[in-house]
């Protein structure tokens, strides 16, 4: 069957759309159900967008016309009660047992809708590559990561640091009130200085930082001057390019922003979260345990809750030294976690290149 009659709309996030980070869970999920659905895929439109990234994907101002004019056409909405009802966590998974449920499979043609946050990252793993490829394939992209990665030392720890601004949406915390489980907020500049100078004590100049930001203002700068002085202002449109970079690197210092989120999924690597942002309950963190669909039974945040729960009360001590973190969390004072070293300098071994076959390295006879 031609996907010609079949489609599916990625539906933008908001009424003008949102930042990339938030647009990249609607467009992944557009993707994903195109795939299982044999499909052609239709938005998220970034016309509207007052980010304005139609210039980085070369798509048409008016394109929100389009995906308009098709959602006034009958159409099938697969929404959070629907995924949910599935009782599947990978979306084309999900997508697949909704449709059979209504038999959809056979339909000549048929559009349907997906978009919105909910079910977050572990439901869209499989987009990654495409999301990967709509990155590197953007305006200016390749330029820019070539520009960056060509003066990266590789025997260093490459260490990507994001930070926002206020110019950028995100708002200072009132004095007093606390920041746990709340998003869009402004972290200190000062945590960001006390982390680089904690990695920078410890590994010394086995590590080089490059710091991102929306729009940057004198902490970036700070931050920049202190640990990257030579660091160049790039060309052209670097949403993307950073995005992709800071996949790339071997350590992510984060914002509290679906940006820095992104870069931490699309990566699989470790990073470091502001500690007062995590939720904190009998001894264990977690991101989104306040949310009404993360307190139910059977949650992936409970799930993981009870995990990590045997692993504190002591009874899988032999699990917990297998279990690597990936997410670190810090406040201003706290020393590097010592899981955290460990990892960064398992990482520093590999980076000789003497010790690599195909870039002709040696290795001993077992």
């Amino acid at each position: 069957m031609g996907k010609s009659m079949r489609i599916v709309v990625a539906h933008r996030h908001g009424r003008r759309g949102e930042g990339l980070g938030n647009e990249m869970l609607p467009w992944a999920k557009g993707w994903i159900a195109s795939q299982v659905l044999d499909a052609h895929l239709v938005g998220p439109s970034w016309g509207m967008n007052k980010r304005r990234y139609y210039r980085n994907f070369g798509t048409s101002r008016f394109d929100v016309l389009l995906e308009e004019f098709i959602l006034r056409l009958p159409h099938h909405d697969f929404t959070e009660r629907e995924y949910r009802a599935t009782g599947e966590v990978d979306f084309g998974a999900a997508i697949v047992r909704w449709a059979r449920s209504r038999e959809l499979d056979d339909k000549a043609s048929l559009i349907v809708s997906v978009g919105g946050m909910w079910g977050g990252y572990p439901s869209i793993r499989n987009a990654r590559a495409f999301l990967i490829s709509k990155l590197l394939h953007s305006k200016d992209a390749l330029r820019n990561a070539f520009e960056v990665t060509s003066k990266l030392d590789r025997e260093k720890l490459f260490v990507a640091v994001h930070m926002r601004s206020p110019q950028g949406g995100h708002g200072k915390l009132p004095p007093g009130e606390t920041a746990r489980g709340k998003f869009n907020i402004l972290i200190p500049g000062d945590w960001y200085l006390w982390v680089c100078e904690a990695l920078r004590n410890h590994f010394g100049d086995r590590i080089g930082f490059r710091f991102f930001t929306d729009r940057g203002g004198p902490e970036f700068e700070e931050a920049v001057r202190r640990f990257n002085p030579p660091q160049p202002v790039q060309r052209g449109l670097t949403e993307c390019s950073d995005l992709w970079l800071m996949t790339e690197a071997d350590l992510r210092v984060c914002s509290i922003s679906s940006y820095s989120l992104a870069a931490c999924f699309l990566s699989s690597g470790p990073y470091i979260w502001y500690e007062p942002q995590l939720t904190l309950s009998q001894g264990r963190y977690c991101m989104w345990g306040d949310t009404e669909s993360e307190k139910a039974e059977g949650s992936l945040t409970s799930r993981s809750a009870a995990f990590v729960s045997n692993l504190i009360n002591g009874n899988a001590k032999d699990d917990a030294q297998a279990v690597n973190f990936l997410g670190t969390a810090m406040d201003i004072g706290d020393p590097l976690p010592a899981s955290l070293v460990a990892l960064l300098e398992h990482r520093l071994s590999h980076r000789d290149s003497r010790t690599n076959l195909i870039e002709y390295g040696c290795i001993p006879k077992a």
